[in-house]
């Protein structure tokens, strides 16, 4: 990205998935490889991709923040025996995102109303809302007391990662909306967003694919533990048991999901039994869960414990006014040096 702010009373700039070109102090926050400009078409971009990316050595980038251990990672493979290799990797710090910590305690768990489970993504199948649908509706044939708040714009199919590209294979899943123990609320307001998550007892995104998953740490500061996927950043603030549960997939050295296909692959009538069983057996695993926490003769304070930790993750590692202190300070520190 060649350019500069006009305002020229800057003193620092802070990007985000962004390398910029500026002589100014800089620092930049990525959340995973695809911050470097990659894949040149000729040698013109080659040459300027070069330079771009080089510029993560200078001097006056202050410092390459990855939003998790997972950011990193990518980071690091990616530029493995490239020249400045050992230049940005003195750089990179993790520092995870950070929100306003809306609540002081814990929530206490009450037996006499549904259990409130709330997906919340506009992509309603990589993000898991079809598995959200389907544990709606095999929790409907048990019978059991749960209701499935849904958010989405319903973004599906082609275009989205570990989509089947042929959105007609999704018509019977969307069609699960209209369940009795489905609420569907399309897009509202941010602060709608967080009254529904502090309003429910679980966040359910059962994804197949997500760099970090800023939504769960909303939940957290609303102390509403989450039940998601073993992918990519997910792990490193969700603890099994302890503010919040994670359903299994199979996934590979870089943490993404390790039956996801590419390309033309994803067309295949292969792809799409791959991905529809996926479905089915993230929203058994889900059922499962739930089942098993409906049964415990202590859930009120199992329940009160996973509340407890979601909410000290969030105060501890995502909590916005320590790490504005600490942003403060990184950036007093570069306009010094001016």
């Amino acid at each position: 990205m060649a350019w500069q702010p006009v305002w020229q009373r800057y003193q620092a700039i802070h990007s985000f998935n962004r390398i910029l070109y500026t002589n100014k102090p800089w620092f930049l926050t990525f959340e995973d490889h695809r911050v470097l400009y990659r894949n040149p078409q000729n040698q013109v971009e080659a040459a300027i991709y070069e330079l771009l990316n080089n510029r993560l050595a200078l001097d006056n980038c202050q410092k390459f923040i990855a939003i998790s251990d997972y950011a990193k990672l990518r980071l690091i493979n990616r530029i493995k025996g490239w020249k400045i290799e050992e230049k940005i990797s003195k750089k990179v710090d993790v520092i995870h995102p950070n929100f306003p910590i809306k609540v002081k305690q814990s929530k206490l768990y009450q037996e006499q109303q549904n259990l409130q489970l709330v997906f919340i993504g506009n992509h309603i199948a990589r993000k898991g809302g079809v598995v959200a649908l389907r544990l709606a509706q095999k929790a409907e044939k048990l019978g059991l007391p749960i209701t499935v708040h849904i958010i989405s714009g319903l973004e599906h199919g082609s275009g989205v990662p570990t989509d089947f590209p042929d959105r007609s294979k999704y018509v019977e899943d969307l069609k699960l909306l209209k369940l009795n123990n489905v609420v569907f609320h399309r897009n509202i307001p941010n602060d709608k967003v967080i009254e529904l998550l502090s309003q429910s007892h679980f966040q359910l995104m059962a994804t197949l694919h997500d760099t970090y998953g800023y939504s769960i740490i909303e939940g957290f500061s609303v102390a509403t533990p989450a039940i998601t996927t073993n992918v990519c950043a997910l792990p490193e603030f969700v603890r099994n048991g302890e503010n919040g549960y994670i359903l299994e997939l199979p996934i590979n050295e870089i943490r993404h999901w390790s039956n996801w296909l590419h390309g033309e692959k994803t067309k295949t009538d292969e792809y799409w039994e791959i991905v529809d069983s996926t479905y089915d057996y993230l929203a058994e695993q889900a059922l499962q869960r739930i089942m098993q926490f409906l049964d415990r003769s202590d859930k009120r304070e199992h329940y009160e414990f996973l509340s407890a930790g979601a909410l000290a993750q969030a105060q501890l590692v995502h909590n916005s006014e320590k790490q504005n202190e600490l942003f403060d300070n990184l950036y007093a520190v570069a306009a010094e040096g001016i």
